[in-house]
């Protein structure tokens, strides 16, 4: 060709030659030409260079080139094929934490650490045996042990998976027994001593008559109604002038059979 001019860029070079990409000739405006029509090398297409994004994935650099800015599709960003490990969630996977580590959150393979899988998540689990009896040392829900799980440890006398008082296991999974402090069935109080003269005598609500004696409120309590004995039907000492003649006392208060004489201080009648 010869278009009298010396543009290199209008179709016709310097050289008389026709611009052609592909000749082998790296003309200007093009960045290579190897002279072949392989996409897959170092000049894929219109004679520019190889480069991650150009939608041609380059043999031997590339593991995939998709065209895209996707990171999380079935093509990186840097141009490599997805991988599990490689930080990226991709399709199919769970997680992806980029490490190496199988016991954090997200484990080699890319699925999420989970009781059960046989793996301890560090910091989370206490244990993970790979199945679901807790009977053999590591709970199903691979917690530590403790009272209220509902399995029977070494030391608990009970355990029936709540933290419930009242029921036929307390919260601190002992069987309930009179003076442990807490009011089960069958209990009217529990105040946690053996003291027979406080308000709470053998886990039943003291009260006069019950045959114990509250220091603090009762001066007797022989437990029973009778009032002419020593112990009034009030759990006071029976004294003479309190009205009612106990034995011992002729009278208290007024003569017997209308004898028409007082009663003397000592409880006697007067000749």
């Amino acid at each position: 060709c010869d278009d009298g001019n010396d543009d290199p860029l209008d179709g016709c070079n310097t050289a008389c030659r026709l611009v052609v990409c592909g000749d082998g000739v790296v003309d200007p405006g093009e960045e290579c030409d190897d002279g072949n029509d392989d996409t897959n090398d170092a000049c894929p297409h219109r004679c520019r260079a190889a480069r991650c994004g150009d939608g041609f994935v380059q043999l031997g650099v590339e593991g995939c080139d998709d065209g895209n800015c996707s990171d999380v599709d079935g093509c990186a960003n840097s141009c490599r094929s997805p991988s599990c490990g490689d930080g990226f969630v991709h399709e199919g996977e769970e997680c992806d934490d980029g490490n190496l580590d199988d016991h954090d959150r997200c484990k080699n393979n890319c699925a999420l650490n989970v009781c059960g899988d046989g793996l301890v998540w560090v910091g989370v689990e206490w244990c993970d045996d790979g199945n679901s009896d807790s009977s053999d040392g590591c709970p199903s829900d691979c917690a530590p042990p403790g009272c209220g799980d509902g399995v029977l440890d070494a030391d608990e006398e009970c355990d029936d998976g709540n933290e419930e008082d009242g029921d036929a296991c307390t919260r601190f999974c002992s069987i309930p027994r009179c003076g442990d402090a807490i009011v089960s069935a069958g209990e009217e109080c529990d105040d946690g001593n053996d003291e027979a003269g406080d308000d709470c005598v053998a886990c039943v609500v003291a009260r006069c008559g019950d045959g114990v004696v509250q220091s603090y409120v009762e001066g007797c309590d022989d437990g029973n109604d009778d009032d002419t004995d020593a112990c009034a039907n009030d759990c006071t000492p029976s004294t003479c002038g309190d009205g009612v003649r106990q034995d011992g006392e002729v009278c208290d208060g007024s003569a017997p059979d209308n004898l028409c004489r007082e009663c003397t201080a000592r409880c006697v009648i007067p000749r």
